[in-house]
């Protein structure tokens, strides 16, 4: 589904019917012997992987168990179609080798090949079902191939092998997410979380899978339950101001960016975009000056200038803007219509003529052509004001 980190299967060596590979180690302990298979397990889990390589290279014995790990860790490495060579060694020599089917089968999941994915996760069954991330990836291998029906059944038959096992209830919910089903989803979702209320990324990722499909209330309702375990932390507040700012809430969503700012959080324009829409100009220049892009900076400033009316501050910006390079086509067209509310019609219109942009060449001509009226209108108004002097 593309949601959660990619599972690795780990299982115990026993289950790749693993002979040990001796070795000797010379410590000061004396003769004791050691599997250094063990201590590729180790290293593989610890993400020592060039490690695990060097050792696996020297190693001689069961050339199935090696060949394994060597998939193993092509998986971690995102090496998908030299893990699924290392697998079809093993399996080629050891077809009953029941562990591989399931790394092969992860590994299919990643190409994208769901129908040989499934086949082969199937051919693992045996040894498959006594691992809870077993279901999780034959569910969604279902759903891909759109068996929806089969993807919630045979997470609803995990969920039963392990009730303790909470994270297929989250699945679950994610499911239902991607069905449009939200208010089931929320429901799952939340028997979810009163499970495991500790779980910051599953409000996390619940949240953002619900606001992302379209339900930014019900997005909210989760994040909410978040916002107020986790108060101090700014990743969480500004999920819920994308929920808010989603569902067109937007004083909210600028007060929660505000907040996430203060805590520490890089979501000063976040903050100060929402508060210019919601047109809490002042809010927005407070917040403005915490952005850490200059240009950035500069371009929401003259936004929110120009929004808040406050021309003459806009049209100020010019000095500030070609001081950290070459002015976009854009940001001439605004200061030129700055220009233009303060009667500063040949600056407005030396800008104008500069703009090459396509999108804005339209613009920049009706702007040219109220410039043109505004100085015919001075020129009349001139002329009578001259007539009447005495």
């Amino acid at each position: 589904m593309g949601r959660l980190t990619s599972m690795i299967f780990i299982l115990s060596l026993w289950l790749i019917g693993a002979s040990p590979v001796m070795a000797h180690n010379d410590s000061d302990e004396g003769d004791k012997r050691i599997h250094p298979i063990q201590l590729v397990k180790q290293l593989i889990n610890n993400g020592n992987l060039e490690e695990a390589k060097k050792l696996l290279n020297g190693l001689e014995g069961d050339k199935a168990v090696i060949e394994s790990f060597r998939g193993i860790i092509a998986m971690r490495e995102n090496h998908v179609r030299e893990a699924i060579t290392h697998f079809k060694n093993v399996l080629a020599t050891k077809p009953n080798q029941t562990a591989i089917w399931l790394y092969l089968g992860q590994a299919y999941y990643q190409l994208g090949k769901f129908g040989k994915s499934l086949s082969t996760l199937n051919k693992g069954e045996k040894i498959g079902r006594r691992f809870p991330s077993y279901f999780q990836i034959k569910a969604r291998v279902q759903e891909k191939l759109g068996k929806v029906e089969e993807a919630y059944t045979t997470l609803e038959n995990a969920i039963t092998s392990f009730p303790r096992h909470y994270e297929l209830l989250r699945e679950q919910a994610l499911l239902l997410v991607n069905e449009g089903l939200y208010a089931a989803a929320l429901e799952k979702g939340s028997t979810y979380l009163d499970k495991v209320p500790n779980d910051r990324d599953g409000y996390l990722v619940l949240g953002e899978a619900l606001r992302k499909a379209g339900s930014p209330g019900k997005a909210a309702v989760i994040l909410e339950k978040a916002a107020l375990r986790f108060k101090q932390d700014p990743q969480v507040l500004a999920r819920l101001a994308f929920a808010y700012s989603t569902g067109k809430h937007l004083l909210a969503a600028a007060r929660l960016f505000a907040r996430a700012t203060l805590l520490g959080g890089d979501y000063a324009f976040a903050a100060a975009e929402h508060f210019r829409l919601a047109g809490h100009f002042h809010e927005a220049v407070r917040l403005n000056a915490r952005v850490k892009d200059s240009k950035k900076r500069l371009s929401q400033r003259l936004a929110i200038y120009l929004g808040s009316e406050r021309f003459e501050r806009a049209a100020a910006l010019e000095k500030s803007f070609s001081s950290i390079g070459p002015l976009d086509d854009t940001t001439r067209y605004r200061l030129a219509y700055a220009d233009l509310r303060i009667d500063e019609l040949d600056r407005a219109e030396n800008l104008c003529k500069k703009i090459k942009d396509r999108a804005l060449k339209d613009s920049a001509s009706k702007l040219i052509d109220v410039i043109s009226r505004q100085r015919k209108e001075q020129g009349e108004n001139n002329s009578q004001s001259s007539s009447v002097r005495p």
